[in-house]
């Protein structure tokens, strides 16, 4: 049995997949950054070996400006350290603007749904497993508890 790292890994190697590792890749280039260049990134994309940081402020476009090499090097560090990153070796410049959009990534108030237990934990038991056959009684009596 797999597991969900191995499926996920899995499934983001297929080429109908690549978005999803650019992403993750994104996100790893994206958290290698100080914090305070980190909060001003609405999202990252590449076009014609050209990656783009799109910025909510006018300011953190002058800072990325400033730092494009430090931002370069981060870029050819982590495609060579991640193999799943190997993509972003092509990456010849590195460009930064500011949204208009800024007020649509600000963080939404979240809200916690719960639900009522609907299952009364009434199933038969059929693993043959002692560890296995354990955890799923203890899953029945987690589920008599929450009904």
């Amino acid at each position: 049995m797999q597991s969900s790292k191995e499926i996920i890994s899995n499934l983001t190697s297929k080429p109908y997949m690549k978005k999803i590792s650019f992403h993750k890749c994104f996100n790893k280039l994206k958290s290698l950054l100080p914090p305070y260049m980190q909060k001003h990134i609405l999202f990252i994309y590449t076009k014609n070996d050209i990656m783009f940081f799109v910025l909510n402020h006018p300011g953190m476009k002058m800072e990325f400006n400033y730092k494009a090499s430090l931002l370069k090097s981060l870029i050819k560090k982590l495609s060579t350290l991640d193999k799943n990153c190997e993509h972003l070796k092509n990456i010849k410049e590195v460009r930064n603007f500011v949204s208009d959009k800024a007020s649509a990534s600000s963080p939404l108030a979240t809200t916690t749904l719960s639900y009522k237990e609907r299952a009364k934990g009434e199933f038969v038991n059929l693993a043959k497993d002692k560890e296995i056959k354990k955890l799923i009684e203890e899953i029945r009596e987690l589920i008599k508890k929450n009904h």
